[in-house]
Parts: structure tokens; sequence; C-alpha cells
């Protein structure tokens, strides 16, 4: 696997989140480097201790690393790939004081949220986390030019992306049992976290608007009781990474109600490349980062006809979009750069 005109790495994840909890971001990214024949580990944060402690094999080249620090993880890459590059990725700037020690062979920081309201907790170690790191990536256009105001070469972006083939299983419908309703409305749904970040005046406006519809949210809950209760709106809390393309070909619309803040405009919805994959009409708030031509855009003050107005783009477009934004052709970007990278290390 190793050449004289490309460097493989083994790719280490420090302990963040948890591998079980929300396929995101740092996941998707190291599921597709190993695919890219790129030895992965990642360091889970576990907190219920579902897994055994130690290191595990979840899938060829992908290790998961279990109730195990950075420096543990960094040997174990090193005695089980010798002579490979070690790369540590993190996404958390709170752990910048704890990478370097961790002695890899080159440091990636990905910017993936604005350091500002829900995320103001990152802000004081954020500008370390993009000075030190040899490489910076980004997940949003205003995090590149955020991290430019830190270092002279700024960052690289690389928007999120879909698993293209998992969640292209819902361009088929598939019978759910467990949808707790049978009244035959059309479904509005949104799969992801709850939390402050979502635009509940509108979910709420929408729910007693369209009342012809019924709203299926499905994904943790970030806080006590959601701030919206009404007998068409129904919370499923999580359900399994494998069964979400299921729940989702149920839907009628797919939904982002974003709020519009500073934090949220450094947001690529993971969820708007997933919902693309599964050619659904898409209900949105106006982000910077989500392409208006494939979504309907909503506001409470002027809400749509929403069975009358379509988005620019059709329903073959959405599909066709999502194929070319898979996490694959993210990994495929990151590891030219990262290569680039270690060839000017020496």
């Amino acid at each position: 696997m190793k050449g004289d005109d490309s460097l493989v790495p083994v790719i280490v994840y420090p302990p963040t989140v948890d591998w079980d909890y929300l396929h995101q971001r740092p996941q998707q990214l190291l599921k597709a480097l190993s695919r890219c024949g790129c030895p992965s580990v990642f360091c889970n944060l576990n907190l219920e201790h579902r897994h055994t402690a130690g290191f595990q094999s979840v899938d060829e080249n992908l290790i998961l690393a279990n109730q195990v620090d950075l420096p543990e993880a960094v040997q174990y890459a090193k005695q089980v790939y010798p002579g490979y590059p070690v790369v540590i990725y993190y996404t958390s700037p709170l752990q910048v004081q704890n990478i370097h020690p961790a002695q890899g062979d080159l440091v990636v920081f990905d910017s993936i949220d604005e350091p500002v309201c829900e995320f103001a907790h990152w802000f004081p170690n954020y500008d370390q986390a993009v000075k030190k790191a040899d490489l910076v990536i980004a997940s949003a256009r205003s995090l590149v030019s955020r991290a430019g105001f830190y270092r002279g070469d700024g960052a690289f972006l690389i928007p999120n992306g879909c698993d293209y083939e998992h969640f292209s299983q819902a361009q088929t419908r598939h019978t759910v049992n467990e949808f707790p309703f049978t009244t035959g409305k059309p479904l509005i749904g949104y799969i992801g976290a709850m939390a402050t970040w979502l635009d509940w005046p509108l979910i709420d406006t929408l729910a007693h608007r369209l009342h012809n519809y019924e709203f299926v949210f499905i994904g943790p809950l970030h806080f006590g009781k959601p701030p919206v209760q009404a007998p068409n709106v129904h919370y499923l809390g999580h359900r399994e990474y494998r069964d979400l393309p299921f729940y989702l070909s149920n839907f009628s619309f797919c939904l982002i109600p974003l709020r519009l803040n500073q934090m949220t405009a450094g947001v690529n919805p993971i969820k708007f490349w997933e919902y693309l994959a599964s050619g659904i009409p898409i209900l949105s708030t106006e982000l910077p980062e989500v392409d208006p031509d494939y979504v309907v855009t909503i506001r409470s003050e002027s809400l749509p006809d929403i069975k009358r107005i379509k988005s620019k783009k059709g329903k073959e477009d959405r599909i066709a979009l999502a194929r070319l934004n898979s996490w694959h052709e993210r990994a495929k970007k990151l590891l030219t750069l990262i290569q680039g990278e270690l060839k000017k290390h020496g």
C-alpha cells in the first residue's frame, strides 16, 4: 500500500464523541478513510461503556478503541502499523493541549462548528487549535474564513457529505411498524439531534398551520421535554443508524428547521446530504450552506403552500447531487491533502 508517490497514513481520532450515539462527521470520515486503504483508529468516548475495553475491529482497516486515551492509541497505531506515518485528526478545540504530547507525525484540525453560541466554550482554545495544526480543514465557508484570521494558509474546505449507499435505500418505501399513529396523513420528518439550535417557534407554527400533516422527530433530546407539544407532533427518540433510511423512506417531506444565527451560519448540515440521497423533497430554513435550488425555503412569517411549491431541482437532481457528494469523495480529498503535507514534512 505504500509507494514512492503516496504515503498511506494511520489516522487516529482522540476520544471526543460516542461511536454509537450519532454517526456524524468524525465517524463518517474515518469509515471512508479506512475504505480508502488508510488504517484508522477511533477512540470511543463510550460514556456508557457499551463496548469492552481495548481495541476491536469494526470494519476492514477500522479499529474502535474503547476506554483508551490518545497516547495509548498512537502507540498502538505505531506498533500495529510500523513505518506508517501517524496522523492525529481531531475536531474539538478543547483538546488542543493534549494533541502534541501524543507524538503523532502530523496533526489535522477539523473546524466543524463556529465557536459561538452553543459552542462558545470552544472559543478560548480555537485560535491555538488552528495555529498549532499542520493542516486545517473546515466543513463550511464561514469556518474557512474564521481560520484565515489565525494562520496565513488558512483552511481547506471539505464540506459534509452522505453515506450514499446507506441512505439511497430510502428511495424505496419500507414498512416501519413502530410509528405511533395510523392516521394515514403524509409525514414531515426530521432526523438528528433535538437541541437549542432548532427553530422551535417555527416548528410550532408549522405543526399548527399544517395540521393535515404528521410531524416525526427521530433523534436524541439534548434537554428535557420538547418545547413543541401538539397532537400531530411525534418524538420517537434515538434510533439505530442502520435503520434510519427505513424511517426516512416514509417521509413525504424532510425537515431542516435550524435557527438562523452566527452558529448556524457555519453549519453544513449532514442531514441535507442524507436527505438528498433519498430523493424526497426538503423543507429548510434559509441556511448559507444549503443550496436553495434543492430545497423549499420555509419562514414562519410566510409559509409556502408545500403541496404546490417545488424546489427548482427535482428528485433525480437531488439524488445525483448526493451521489457526487459522498463521504468517499470527501475522504479522497482529505487524503490528498494529508499526503501533500506529509511530503512537505519529509
